[in-house]
C-alpha cells in the first residue's frame, strides 16, 4: 500500500471512530436508564474483547499472546483507557454538565501533545501546533455558541475533575498503546487492553456492589449493540491503528471531531438547530484537523517556492 493511501486509510479510521463515539452518548443515555455505568462499562468491554479474540482465532493470528514485556503495559492500558476513563466520565456527568465535559474534552490534543513530547519525544512542527490551537478554540466556539460569558461562567467542580482525569487516562492509554503495538498487532492490543479493563471494572464493581445484570429492554438492547459493536469492536480498533500509523498526538486532534457528531445527531434526532456560530466553530475544528494532518505538505510547499 502506498504512503499516501495508507495515510487516508488511517485518517479515515481516526474519523469513523471520532464520529462514532461523537453519536454513542444518545445510546448510552438510553442503556444507563437500566443499567449502571459499572455495570455497562465490564459487560461492554468484555464482549468486545471476546469479539476481537474470536475474529483474532478466525484469522489464526500467529501471536496471540502477548509477549511477556507488553503485559505490563497492557494492564496499565485496561486500567487507564476502560476503567479510569468511563468509570470517572459517567460518574462526572452526576455532578457537572455534558458542556463543561465537552469544553474539557477539547484538551485532549493538548494533553496528549505534551505527555508525546516528554515520554516518546514525539516532535510536532509550528503548523501542526497550530491545527491544535485552531481546532481547540473552535470547540470553545462551538459549545458556547459563541458567547464569551459562557466560558467565563464556567465554574470547576468535582465532576470537571474527573472530566479532566479522563483526558490524562486517554493520553496514558494512547502512547502507552503506541509502545505495545511496536510488538503486538493492533487487534491483539485492543483485546487484551480491553479483557483487563473488563475484568478490573467487574472486580470494582463486585466489592462496590455496583454489578447488577438485569433483563434490559428492546430499545436498551439496539443501544448496547451498537456501542459494543461501531463504538467498541471497530472504533477501539480503528482508533488503535490510528495511532500507531499516525502517533498519539495526531490521533488526538480528530477527538476534536466528536462534538460535530454530537452536534448533527442533535439535528437529525432532536430537531436542534444549527445556526452560524455552530457553522463557524464547526469550520474552525475541521480546518485546525486538516491542518495538523496536512502540514508536511504544506512546508514542503513553502520550501519549493522559497527556492523559486
Amino acid at each position: 500500500m502506498a504512503m499516501n493511501d495508507k495515510k487516508k486509510q488511517t485518517y479515515l479510521f481516526l474519523m469513523f471512530a471520532t464520529l462514532t463515539w461523537g453519536i454513542q452518548p444518545l445510546f448510552i443515555k438510553i442503556i444507563v436508564r437500566e443499567w449502571s455505568p459499572v455495570t455497562l462499562t465490564c459487560i461492554r468491554y468484555l464482549l468486545i474483547s471476546s469479539t476481537l479474540f474470536f475474529i483474532m482465532w478466525r484469522r489464526k493470528e500467529k501471536q496471540f499472546i502477548p509477549p511477556k514485556e507488553c503485559w505490563l503495559a497492557i494492564i496499565i492500558m485496561g486500567i487507564t483507557g476502560v476503567a479510569f476513563n468511563n468509570v470517572a466520565q459517567f460518574t462526572g456527568l452526576k455532578y457537572s454538565t455534558i458542556t463543561n465535559c465537552t469544553l474539557i474534552a477539547a484538551t485532549a490534543p493538548a494533553v496528549t501533545a505534551l505527555f508525546s513530547t516528554v515520554f516518546i519525544r514525539e516532535r510536532l512542527n509550528v503548523l501542526q501546533w497550530a491545527g491544535i490551537v485552531i481546532s481547540f478554540f473552535g470547540i470553545i466556539y462551538l459549545v458556547s455558541h459563541g458567547s464569551l460569558g459562557a466560558i467565563l461562567q464556567l465554574s470547576l467542580n468535582y465532576g470537571d475533575l474527573l472530566f479532566f482525569f479522563c483526558q490524562i487516562n486517554w493520553a496514558i492509554y494512547s502512547i502507552v498503546g503506541l509502545k505495545v503495538m511496536r510488538k503486538f498487532s493492533a487487534m491483539a492490543t485492543t483485546a487484551w487492553s480491553g479483557l483487563m479493563g473488563g475484568i478490573s471494572v467487574a472486580l470494582y464493581g463486585i466489592v462496590q456492589n455496583e454489578v447488577h445484570f438485569v433483563e434490559i429492554s428492546q430499545d436498551a438492547t439496539m443501544a448496547f449493540a451498537y456501542i459494543v459493536l461501531f463504538g467498541g469492536v471497530m472504533s477501539m480498533l480503528f482508533w488503535n491503528i490510528g495511532v500507531k500509523n499516525a502517533g498519539p498526538t495526531v490521533a488526538a486532534v480528530f477527538s476534536n471531531i466528536t462534538p460535530l457528531a454530537g452536534m448533527i445527531c442533535g439535528f437529525v434526532f432532536l430537531n436542534e438547530i444549527i445556526g452560524i456560530q455552530e457553522l463557524f466553530g464547526a469550520c474552525a475544528i475541521l480546518g485546525g484537523v486538516y491542518l495538523t494532518t496536512h502540514s508536511e505538505r504544506f512546508l514542503h510547499r513553502m520550501k519549493k517556492e522559497t527556492a523559486v
